[in-house]
């Protein structure tokens, strides 16, 4: 019976801050890009539609994304 064993970390040193603001600006370029496609999208969609209450809704669930990243994202741990 051997029991689950984690490795010794022979260090306690955290991720350094350049790595963390590298980690932080690319989380933010992800968003970003997210919000740039979905400017698209809604053109798309009342391309498609010609229904111009959906391409606002694309639009409007854009809005709260950098909220979002600021609020909770940012609490998170480093992705690795």
């Amino acid at each position: 019976m051997s029991a689950h064993r984690h490795p010794i970390s022979i260090t306690s040193a955290s991720v350094s801050l350049d790595e963390r603001h590298r980690l932080r600006v690319r989380r933010y370029v992800i968003v970003t890009a997210g919000r740039l496609l979905a400017f698209v999208l809604s053109a798309v969609v009342y391309g498609l539609t010609g229904n111009p209450w959906l391409a606002v809704g694309v639009i409007g669930m854009s809005i709260p994304l950098p909220w979002f990243v600021a609020l909770v994202v940012d609490d998170l741990p480093p992705w690795g």
